[in-house]
């Protein structure tokens, strides 16, 4: 009994034995393989330091440089290229609206053309009168206004023709008076200010424009009130005033004088053919 527990005793000390030497075996074979990574890592990185030490590498940072110069001189360029553009754009912008504006000038001074064409056509002085107020709707665009000419034995403004003032009791008014007098007295047009309603009726005119042959006024377009499309005066309209001062007077003055003569040439007419019948009774 005693010798057969020996016996199993001694059996597992060599099991021990025995695989203490294999592991023992498997440990040096794992540092064995461990001291070969190593080294093949040591000789990896050996020549990876010999292959960095062949780089030129202020040679590199160099041209990096050189790259981040030109990359900010391209952002400048760019840069102002930008603002060229953005100042291109806008001169366009400018030109366009220099444009619009030049067609509505020509477009304008055409109208005007053709008014005055219509203004000069005729010396009938209803049919001239009828031209203006027609000229001051359509192209000054109000549709409430008077027409005066100046009585220069009275001192006073008379309305010949009006628009949308039916109701306008006062027909005369006398020179220096008023900004419809002091307009035919001093020759000079008048514009009401800025900020005022220019589509509200208004007890004052809004507008005066002298009708003048050279320096002599001859009477006072006034404007009361403009056109809900229209929201004021431009700087077309200041020349519009001008021209239509000017070609309106013209042309009511001629007409006036031919309206006298044709009266007195009817008149000596009938006073010559008056004297024939008296000459023929006396004959008899």
């Amino acid at each position: 009994m005693d010798k057969g527990n020996h016996g199993d005793k001694s059996l597992k000390v060599l099991e021990l034995f025995t695989e203490g030497k294999a592991f023992t075996e498997e440990l040096l074979k794992e540092n064995e393989n461990l001291r070969l990574v190593v080294a093949k890592l040591k000789n990896e990185k050996k020549d990876l330091e010999k292959k960095y030490i062949q780089v030129d590498v202020p040679r590199m940072r160099e041209k990096l440089r050189m790259h981040e110069d030109e990359l900010n001189e391209l952002r400048k360029e760019n840069k102002e290229l930008r603002g060229q553009f953005e100042s291109v754009e806008e001169e366009n912008r400018e030109f366009a609206g220099r444009y619009v504006q030049v067609e509505r000038q020509n477009s304008a001074l055409i109208n005007l053309y053709v008014a005055s064409y219509r203004l000069h056509s005729t010396l009938n002085y209803t049919e001239v009168v009828e031209i203006v107020k027609e000229i001051v709707i359509n192209m000054v665009g109000s549709e409430v206004f008077g027409v005066y000419v100046v009585d220069e034995e009275e001192k006073e403004m008379v309305m010949i023709a009006h628009e949308g003032l039916e109701n306008q009791t006062e027909t005369k008014v006398a020179l220096g008076q008023g900004r419809i007098g002091e307009a035919g007295q001093s020759g000079d047009n008048f514009v009401a200010p800025a900020g005022t309603d220019l589509q509200v009726r208004s007890e004052e005119p809004i507008a005066c424009i002298s009708l003048k042959v050279g320096e002599r006024t001859m009477g006072v377009i006034a404007i009361y009130q403009l056109m809900m499309q229209k929201e004021g005066f431009h700087e077309l309209d200041y020349q519009l005033f001008e021209l239509l001062g000017a070609h309106a007077a013209t042309a009511i003055y001629a007409a006036k004088l031919f309206t006298l003569s044709e009266r007195k040439r009817n008149t000596l007419e009938g006073f010559i053919n008056l004297m024939k019948m008296d000459t023929d009774v006396t004959k008899q």
